[in-house]
């Protein structure tokens, strides 16, 4: 008997560095306001300047980095007056990816979304955050895979990036929303998929992003 084996992909060197950066921004190890030096960067990851350039192209493009002419590159401040802004566009972003997504809409992708609103819930049921955190990743980039806007799951990816990293470094210690309760939406949010109703997935998506941002916002510190 034949076996096939598996391919292992090798992640080039700009995305080797793109993504251990990335990891170290989102999880603070390279604090806000940090200056990054690109040769230093080339000789800790022993590569050429190139791939690292790349890099912090492509983490700028996510607003984890900034890149000045003549002065350098520093990671990005954290900016909790940016929550609200955040979630609003998150939510007009996925209710107009999910109603250009209802033509194209397969049995095959509603079996997709099916499963990954079982793998929130039960992750919500085994506490397991992490979990929960990526499946809800996954169930609302999904509607920008359907209806083919590239560019707009490039702008969510990017959102939920610096959402990622607002959350670990300004509200790590607050109280998450209920997950059960968020599945609660996502239960719904699936059957106005199966309805194929536009209006009524707009509004959803718009209310699940508006509570999770309303929840946050009362943790906000209240400036004097």
């Amino acid at each position: 008997m034949v076996t096939s084996k598996s391919v292992v992909t090798v992640p080039t060197k700009h995305m080797a560095v793109y993504e251990a950066l990335r990891a170290e921004i989102v999880g603070g190890a390279l604090k806000p306001g940090e200056v990054l030096v690109i040769d230093a960067l080339a000789k800790r990851f022993q590569v050429s300047i190139i791939p690292v350039r790349e890099a912090l192209r492509q983490l700028q493009t996510e607003r984890l980095v900034e890149i000045r002419p003549h002065t350098g590159v520093r990671v990005t401040p954290v900016e909790v007056s940016s929550l609200g802004e955040i979630f609003a566009m998150l939510g007009a972003l996925e209710g107009l990816s999910a109603a250009k997504a209802l033509p194209n809409l397969t049995e095959e992708h509603l079996a997709e979304l099916d499963r990954l609103l079982e793998r929130l819930e039960s992750t919500a049921r085994q506490g397991d955050r992490a979990g929960f955190e990526a499946a809800n990743r996954e169930f609302h980039l999904l509607p920008c895979r359907i209806a083919g806007f590239t560019r707009a799951e490039q702008t969510l990816h990017s959102l939920l990036t610096e959402w990622e990293r607002l959350h670990r470094l300004a509200f790590q210690r607050t109280q998450p929303p209920d997950m059960e309760t968020a599945n609660q939406d996502h239960q719904a949010i699936v059957r106005a998929f199966r309805e194929g109703d536009a209006a009524k997935l707009g509004s959803l998506l718009a209310r699940h992003n508006q509570t999770a941002a309303d929840h946050y916002r009362q943790f906000v510190p209240v400036e004097e």
